[in-house]
């Protein structure tokens, strides 16, 4: 009988491992030897370092872009397929029904048509590269039609081919990611209905204590800025809107319904995980978004060099958004990091220049109410008359199920995104107009200088990014550049009449007319999604700015500095400080002294705040505390005026709470409180009851921060169960808040850091929050990870030789 259990057990193992192998193992790229690129002209060398990242070296433009599109389908292919599906709407198609509603929000942004109307608009240059890298993707398909990645055998489906288009597709979800406010837009209207102007100008302000602008500051004249004049055409600061039109909107999409649904196998089972991971990435990023950059002159370096730093927090999944790359061929050396499905090299360094991201916020989306005919409701007013609106059949083909249609109506502005009656709610959007998705930052890397760089910014439609510049002569320079509309009247902050030319858009910004700065006197210029201009800038951009405390707590780092090192910038990346919560801490200990506190937890926790040094560890229990009492606090005072819907305020709401406390007007005290130390303290005790609530214990003791922010990386298959295990990374405690350089939160965080030392680019730095390869099999699967997360260097070697050193494979592709 044990002879039988061991012969059993044997062959269980060898089934075991010989499907592990069949699944993970034998799908694994080639990366020695030789290959066949039937498109090439000449031959292509793939080498791969130590980390599993390819130096393609190529004779020419075309050359390069196909090997691109062949390694990065070596390596990402499953995810290029699930980006482009979820951008053209298409995600049904694999998953079934539960991504209807997903496909049709997606459908009504028109993406598709926009990325095949622009990729016939392309320019010669960007054309051949588009063919090419589809060429590369198209090939690895063919050959590996039999070995595709885990999970097309999970799903059982197969890729379709690569188009051009579908790249442009994905520059249309990454606008969807970094642009998409018209929703704010709607809510905003409905809380300045509520609240009333006076109010509303409050909780809209845009100034914050600690903002520091790039340009356009009174009290820092030699911010190097370059820009001139005004903006002529900025008549109006106030939008004229149908406030009951608003109120009436139903919160629907068209078309747009929610199904619950059972699953009868594991192919059915994994459908939902899928859609549940884009439609909470999706949520999230409206108001998780942010990243850092900053560039020091070198006046504040050890090497009389600048250094620039950037890391942009985007929703963290496995495999990472962002692919590392090196790319070599005449007239391009240049490395960094690209997106799936994307040629060339979005954020890094050539051998002249560096550069880096973040998200500036400009507004360019509005939503316009169109008043439909009740007797003929495909017609719309215009000017007193009724015209035709365009109605579009959107045929969603739904695997093991009938297809389904969506009536997309799009007026003269855009497509209809919300509809009650005979009212209806239009999005005009910079991404969808003629070459919105064509022309982005992928050019950036054959620039050798600040003239060159300009220039091509120059070409840019969008999304609109802060751009920070250095280069080897010692120059650091900043650009926003997009295209940013110039409206007739108002600012778009809320939906505005269709019916009216009044709102119409005049054209976009000048180029020259943007935030520009060049060489500041102080040597630094920092951005982190905060407010950029001062006052002494004209043309408007937007009021809706993110939280400034990031960009405080790296200005206080590094600006009275001169001997920083890229391992300094790293630290400064990873910073895990959180100047809010040390705000509230100050108000919160004297208010103690006036109100007692009612929970004996609560005066625990206030007394263990008076000594917090405001570092967010992992296993301080005071942190979750005082995010706990930012919240409560903001409630409480927005209640009287916005009842149960508090969440409609999604603004600089932290820097709103810090106005109100810092000045302590009586008209936003609430009634029920005798003063803001009454109200301070009634929050505090709130925290210490909801921490009980999520924790399911009352000690102190058990409400560490790690218990309420560990971080989880997920895969689209891999939300729970055994697959979670297999393919995510969950439960790691992580120091740090949103409100933090390092910005933790559960789901989202520095997708990328990027150090670049200028002229030394062999000492740059370099890290992804996973590994290159998105196949479980891979040693590269998550082989950064443990970098990434202990904040540990991960040196980035860029001359022939610093990369010999660490090269483990060549692979040669011949025509």
């Amino acid at each position: 009988m044990l002879r039988i259990a061991g012969w059993i057990l044997a062959v269980l193992i060898a089934v075991v491992g010989g499907v592990a192998w069949w699944l993970l193992i034998r799908p694994l790229p080639q990366v020695d030897g030789t290959a066949s690129l039937p498109g090439l002209q000449k031959e292509v060398t793939v080498e791969r370092d130590v980390w599993g990242i390819p130096h393609i070296r190529a004779g020419s433009l075309a050359d390069m872009a196909e090997a691109q599109g062949y390694v990065m389908a070596q390596d990402r292919l499953f995810q290029m397929d699930v980006l482009r599906r979820v951008a053209r709407g298409q995600l049904s198609e694999i998953v079934g029904s539960k991504a209807i509603p997903l496909d049709k929000q997606f459908r009504l942004l028109r993406f598709g048509p926009a990325a095949e109307r622009d990729a016939a608009l392309l320019d010669e240059e960007s054309r051949t590269a588009m063919d090419a890298y589809a060429r590369g993707v198209n090939k690895f398909i063919e050959q590996h039609q039999s070995k595709l990645p885990v999970e097309f055998t999970l799903l059982k489906y197969k890729p379709q081919p690569w188009r051009p288009a579908d790249s442009l597709a994905i520059s249309g979800y990454m606008y969807q990611t970094l642009t998409n406010t018209w929703e704010d837009e709607l809510d905003r209207a409905q809380v300045t209905a509520r609240v009333g102007a006076d109010r509303a100008k409050a909780l809209y302000a845009q100034d914050a204590a600690l903002d520091h602008f790039v340009v356009g500051d009174p009290d820092r004249p030699g911010d190097g800025a370059q820009r001139s004049g005004n903006n002529p055409d900025d008549e109006d600061d106030d939008d004229d809107m149908a406030q009951d039109s608003v109120l009436k909107a139903s919160a629907k999409s068209p078309g747009v319904d929610h199904q619950d649904l059972s699953y009868a196998d594991l192919t059915s089972a994994l459908d939902p995980a899928i859609v549940e991971w884009v439609g909470k990435s999706r949520r999230d990023i409206r108001h998780a978004l942010g990243s850092n950059n900053w560039v020091v002159s070198g006046e504040h370096t050890a090497t009389g060099k600048p250094l620039l730093a950037n890391d942009t927090h985007l929703e963290l999944s496995v495999p990472p958004i962002w692919y590392q790359m090196h790319l070599t061929c005449p007239g391009w050396n240049v490395k960094g990091f690209t997106l799936p499905g994307a040629p060339m090299v979005v954020i890094g360094h050539n051998d002249r220049i560096a550069w880096g991201f973040t998200n500036n916020g400009a507004d360019v989306q509005d939503l316009y109410i169109e008043t439909f005919n009740p007797a003929r409701p495909d017609e719309y007013k215009v000017n007193g008359k009724w015209l035709k609106a365009q109605l579009v059949d959107e045929l969603i083909h739904v695997k093991g199920a009938a297809d389904e249609h969506l009536r997309v109506v799009v007026t003269r502005h855009g497509p209809v995104m919300r509809q009650s009656g005979d009212t209806g709610y239009a999005l005009r959007w910079t991404a969808t107009e003629p070459g919105g998705l064509a022309n982005t930052y992928n050019r950036l890397g054959k620039a050798q200088n600040w003239k060159e760089f300009r220039e091509i910014m120059k070409s840019v439609w969008g999304p609109a990014q802060n751009v920070v510049y250095a280069d080897v002569n010692g120059n650091i320079g900043y650009v926003m550049a997009a295209r940013v509309p110039i409206r007739k009247k108002g600012h778009g902050e809320v939906p505005v009449p269709g019916d009216t030319d009044i709102y119409e858009w005049k054209g976009y910004i000048p180029f020259e007319e943007l935030p520009q700065a060049f060489n500041p006197e102080d040597g630094l210029i920092v951005t982190a999604n905060a407010r950029v201009v001062g006052p002494d800038y004209i043309p408007y951009l937007t009021d809706h700015w993110e939280e400034p405390y990031r960009t405080a707590r790296i200005w206080d780092l590094v600006h009275d500095r001169h001997d920083l090192r890229p391992d300094d910038m790293l630290k400064v990346q990873t910073d895990a400080y959180s100047y809010p919560d040390v705000f509230l801490a100050e108000q919160l200990v004297p208010a103690a002294k006036v109100a007692a506190p009612k929970d004996s937890r609560t005066q625990k926790l206030i007394g263990l705040a008076r000594d917090w040094n405001g570092i967010a560890d992992a296993d301080s229990t005071v942190v979750p505390f005082l995010e706990g009492t930012r919240r409560a606090a903001l409630k409480l005072i927005l209640q009287p005026v916005l009842g149960d819907d508090t969440e409609l305020y999604q603004w600089r709401s932290m820097a709103f709470l810090q106005r109100v406390l810092t000045e302590r007007p009586a008209a936003w005290l609430p009634a029920a409180y005798k003063s803001y130390d009454e109200l301070l303290v009634a929050a505090a005790d709130e925290s210490v009851k909801s921490l009980e609530k999520n924790s399911g214990s009352a000690r102190v003791e058990d409400w560490p921060w790690k218990r309420f922010d560990s971080l989880e990386i997920l895969h689209p298959i891999g939300h729970a169960g055994w697959l979670q295990k297999m393919f995510s990374i969950t439960d790691k405690p992580q120091s740090g808040t949103s409100f933090s350089p390092r910005a933790a939160t559960r789901h989202h965080g520095p997708a990328m850091r990027l150090v670049a030392s200028v002229g030394d680019w062999d000492n740059s730095l370099m890290v992804i929050p996973g590994g290159q390869s998105g196949q479980l099999g891979s040693s590269h699967y998550a082989d950064q990870f443990r970098y990434w997360y202990d904040g540990k260097p991960v040196v980035a070697p860029f001359t022939d030789a610093a990369e010999a050193a660490i090269r483990k494979h060549t692979l040669t592709l011949k025509p």
